[in-house]
């Protein structure tokens, strides 16, 4: 996110950082108003030495300034006391000012035409993504993170919470999306063979839903309808609590071939107290 620039002329909160290259030594002076350690940074020269060097940084955090002219006043005294555009021991190819961000050269920032998207996909048909099979790398980053990075940003955002205005926005945004058979296929093929480990079974047993949860649950669902193709399938079928306190569906015949005392059934109605058990 840039923070102040010739297109956006407002001042975001921003942390002055200093990163080195655990390999070669070079460093990089910068800012940025998201997390310092997850950010890599953004100068040309800094970028292209990390893609040849690979992605293994330290950061410093020189500080967190709220006020525009403190966080320019302090990265300009940094950049001409370290000399970081000359000195071959910085990655800097201008004056860091604190405020701006990198120029692009383009002065034209509307989307491309119908035309243009239909070239650059013509263009690009038949082409392997530079991305395919690989996990947790951006453009911006293409080399996955280094478990020395995962522990400090773990270390950084621990005991962070999340604020209300930033659930809500989340919740809203969430609220209302309309998932595609093609996703639920995707969704259930990546879940697939998946085991629940003993401890997240006893978490989600150990779940107990808010009356105020309960009530936006069942106005999400009012007056929703169900399809024949759901009604198909959970024809014959009644909800049971299983030996493990687990909640699932099995035909009435299987229910009512159970025999013996209800207690050692191996499914019991999910609403009766031996389910209730089972579960808390």
């Amino acid at each position: 996110m840039i923070g102040i620039n010739r297109f956006m002329k407002r001042f975001y909160p921003t942390y002055l950082y200093i990163k080195t290259h655990n390999i070669t030594g070079l460093k990089y002076f910068g800012k940025t108003t998201n997390d310092p350690y997850q950010y890599y940074g953004s100068g040309k020269h800094w970028l292209s030495h990390l893609r040849k060097h690979g992605f293994d940084i330290s950061t410093e955090v020189l500080g967190y300034y709220t006020d525009e002219h403190e966080c320019k006043k302090i990265a300009e005294e940094f950049s001409k006391r370290n000399n970081i555009v000359k000195s071959k021991k910085w990655a800097n190819m201008i004056v860091e000012n604190g405020l701006d961000g990198g120029t692009t050269g383009r002065t034209n920032y509307s989307s491309h035409t119908n035309e243009t998207k239909t070239k650059i996909a013509n263009a690009n048909k038949g082409k392997v993504a530079w991305n395919k099979d690989k996990i947790g790398v951006t453009p911006g980053n293409k080399s996955a993170r280094t478990l020395q990075t995962k522990q400090k940003l773990k270390e950084a955002n621990l005991g962070k919470k999340q604020s209300t205005e930033t659930i809500e926005k989340r919740r809203s945004k969430l609220l209302g999306r309309i998932v595609t058979e093609e996703t639920r296929k995707k969704i259930s093929k990546a879940h697939k063979g998946k085991i629940v480990s003993e401890q997240t079974k006893q978490k989600l047993r150990s779940v107990t839903r808010t009356n105020e949860q309960k009530t936006h649950l069942r106005n999400i669902n009012l007056g929703k309808k169900v399809s024949s193709i759901t009604k198909e399938k959970l024809s014959g079928k009644v909800v049971v609590v299983d030996q493990y306190g687990q909640i699932t569906k099995i035909t009435k015949e299987q229910y009512r071939s159970q025999s013996g005392p209800k207690e050692y059934w191996k499914y019991v109605a999910h609403r009766s107290k031996e389910a209730q058990m089972r579960r808390g």
